[in-house]
């Protein structure tokens, strides 16, 4: 399953991500995130940024760009060397795929917005659930601080 994890700037997104990914590693998901980078080139892994706090919150992650792609996955020296094994698993083997961006794609979607009216602003794929402090109406809708129910949201869905 692909899900995207969209919205505005600074609206919490990488938090979200991040508070999750122990919750759901804890119910034995296998969970990458694809945090997409418009800006053209970027530095890989460096502390203090989002794709650095994903990574280390137990998720491996895929950073993407136009001009460029980073894939950082945890692995043992051997599976690391083999380079037929890299090509062969990539993503698949994953339980789930989430997106930090790729509001574009069209990809089912947890809208996360500072405002309720800012949610008009991502009507390009299917609206799973909005994160934000104030009520929306008329979508699943969750605060910020409840990343258990969000989290359990995500899991019923694969389910």
């Amino acid at each position: 399953m692909i899900l995207s994890i969209v919205g505005t700037s600074d609206s919490g997104k990488t938090t979200l991500i991040t508070r999750m990914m122990p919750i759901l590693r804890e119910r034995g998901l296998r969970v990458a995130v694809v945090k997409r980078h418009a800006h053209g080139d970027f530095e890989i892994d460096k502390e203090g940024k989002d794709s650095w706090k994903i990574y280390n919150s137990g998720a491996d992650v895929v950073i993407a760009s136009p001009v460029k792609l980073a894939f950082i996955r945890r692995v043992s020296e051997e599976e690391g060397n083999d380079l037929d094994w890299i090509y062969e698993r990539y993503l698949s083997d994953y339980d789930l795929v989430i997106t930090e961006g790729f509001s574009k794609a069209g990809k089912d979607r947890i809208v996360v917005v500072k405002k309720p009216e800012e949610v008009e602003h991502f009507r390009q794929g299917r609206i799973l659930a909005v994160v934000c402090d104030e009520r929306v109406d008329g979508h699943k809708w969750f605060r910020r601080d409840e990343v258990e129910r969000i989290a359990e949201f995500i899991l019923s869905l694969l389910r």
